[in-house]
């Protein structure tokens, strides 16, 4: 089967245009009304991450890698009265290295937050394979963070 070919004489479309960084993920999300982010870097080498892999006996099994599966920040701006989720799994992903994108938060605003981390273990030579999965809160020994958002 032959594939089909165009004409040359007809012209083509142009390509959609794609906003790129920051400025996709507001476009996408612009419609949940004012957009705000905060700023949190959650990484394998994190002193939190490497104690409760400790604790878990992953690095005494062997399996001294670790990733970070997914992650979910939960905040408030009422002292926890009511508070929103943001999590790497939704659909766009709001959170782009390291940064989480808060609809319906104006900037500045004073948010209280902790963060939920989905944590996998590997051996050094397959870091393509999950050994085993955890969770734990960064929640800052209790006390929850605290940052205006930008």
């Amino acid at each position: 089967m032959k594939p089909k070919t165009q004409s040359p004489d007809v012209p083509l479309p142009p390509p959609p245009s794609r906003p790129e960084g920051r400025t996709a993920i507001v476009s996408l999300l612009s419609n949940r009304g004012p957009m705000s982010t905060l700023q949190f870097n959650v990484h394998p080498g994190m002193p939190e991450l490497r104690r409760e892999a400790e604790a878990r006996g992953w690095f005494a099994r062997g399996f001294t890698e670790l990733t970070i599966a997914w992650l979910e920040l939960r905040w408030t701006t009422d002292g926890w009265k009511t508070f929103h989720v943001v999590s790497s799994t939704d659909v766009p992903c709001p959170v782009v290295n390291g940064t989480f994108h808060l609809a319906a938060c104006p900037q500045g605003t004073e948010v209280e937050f902790a963060i939920r981390v989905g944590l996998a273990c590997h051996a050094p030579d397959d870091t393509a394979f999950a050994r085993d999965v955890g969770e734990l809160w960064l929640n800052n020994a209790g006390q929850n963070f605290r940052q205006t958002t930008k």
